[in-house]
């Protein structure tokens, strides 16, 4: 009995223990899943901020840069158009063609002087009076316009532009002439007869023409112009010589002995380039060319040969003589040939239409 009872209490404590050890393996097992789920839970919350950060500092730099490239481009057109102005414009440059006309041409008629001072009147800034730019009290005649071209647009910023224009105009001068006119009166009696009386008339003298170059300053405020000092008189630019293209090729790198072959390949090849289409010339040059059907070639003049930079390669400089199709005209026309010799065969690399190239 005793026996059965302490066997009873032994399984029973195994029983304890084995369900003790189970539920703690449990325990620690159920730990552990814990902690490796909030470890792998904590770096992805870590690796995520990192990514977003990184995302959106990119981002950041990518909009920065662009913005920056609007800024500049914005920037560049601003400037652009501060030295551009709008005083040197197209609308600029209409307006004082349009002044010019009215300040210009003068009339020799008082009512018309007036509307002509209304006019000008206009055309100025604020302060500034017509009286200011001229006298006209003892001119006795009148200005006509004959030309307005523009010839430079000068110190210009934002808001002003001096427009630098070449004008030429006729004076005249009125002068009164004196002549014996036949005119029907009645005498005393009634009677009509035939009388000379002496009659005054006005006539306009011409002076001759002028040419020079008339200044006027204009100001704007985005919208509407005027002129904001007196236009003012320049002597003509002087009629310098420009000296003409000339051929500039070392002379000891002249090949005369080629001269012959050269020329005979090149009056072949101008009297393809003007028989022959583009295509066709693209057999005997790198970039084709063609005046087919308007000029006829007729011949070769200072016509020189020299050595190219490579070997087998020749510049072939010359004047060619080209007669204008359905005419009797005929011009002289410069070209630069660089040639290359490949298999005995000519062959043209480029063609300019210079003597200096």
């Amino acid at each position: 009995m005793i026996n059965k009872l302490t066997q009873g209490i032994k399984v029973n404590a195994d029983r304890g223990r084995k369900k003790v050890l189970k539920d703690e393996r449990r325990l620690k097992s159920s730990t552990i899943n814990s902690r490796l789920v909030f470890t792998i839970l904590f770096w992805a919350v870590v690796i995520g901020v990192i990514f977003f950060t990184f995302q959106s500092w990119a981002r950041t730099g990518f909009l920065n840069n662009k913005i920056n490239g609007y800024q500049e481009k914005a920037s560049a057109q601003i400037a652009s158009l501060n030295e551009i102005g709008f005083a040197n414009s197209p609308a600029g440059e209409d307006y004082t063609k349009k002044f010019i006309a009215a300040y210009i041409n003068v009339p020799n008629d008082p009512k018309q002087r007036e509307e002509r001072a209304k006019a000008l009147q206009g055309f100025l800034a604020e302060g500034l009076k017509v009286e200011q730019l001229e006298d006209l009290s003892a001119f006795k005649g009148k200005r006509v316009l004959k030309s307005a071209s523009l010839y430079d647009v000068k110190d210009v910023n934002e808001d002003a532009a001096s427009y630098v224009y070449r004008v030429k105009y006729e004076l005249f001068k009125t002068v009164e002439k004196k002549q014996q006119v036949e005119v029907e009166k009645k005498d005393k009696n009634g009677k009509e007869k035939t009388v000379k009386e002496e009659k005054v008339t006005k006539q306009d003298e011409s002076l001759g023409e002028q040419e020079q170059m008339l200044v006027v300053r204009v100001g704007t405020d985005g919208n509407s112009f005027n002129v904001i000092e007196q236009p003012y008189y320049q002597a003509l630019p002087s009629n310098s010589r420009l000296t003409a293209i000339q051929d500039q090729t070392d002379k000891s790198k002249k090949n005369i002995k080629a001269e012959s072959q050269l020329k005979q390949f090149a009056t072949q090849f101008f009297t393809s380039y003007t028989t022959n289409s583009i295509n066709e010339m693209s057999y005997l040059m790198e970039k084709p060319e063609s005046l087919k059907g308007q000029y006829q070639y007729k011949g070769l003049e200072d016509f020189v040969v020299y050595d190219g930079e490579k070997e087998g390669q020749y510049i072939v400089k010359t004047l060619v003589l080209l007669h204008e199709a359905n005419t009797e005209l005929q011009t002289k026309q410069p070209f630069t040939l660089v040639v290359k010799k490949q298999n005995n065969k000519f062959y043209v690399e480029e063609l300019k239409h210079t003597l200096g190239g």
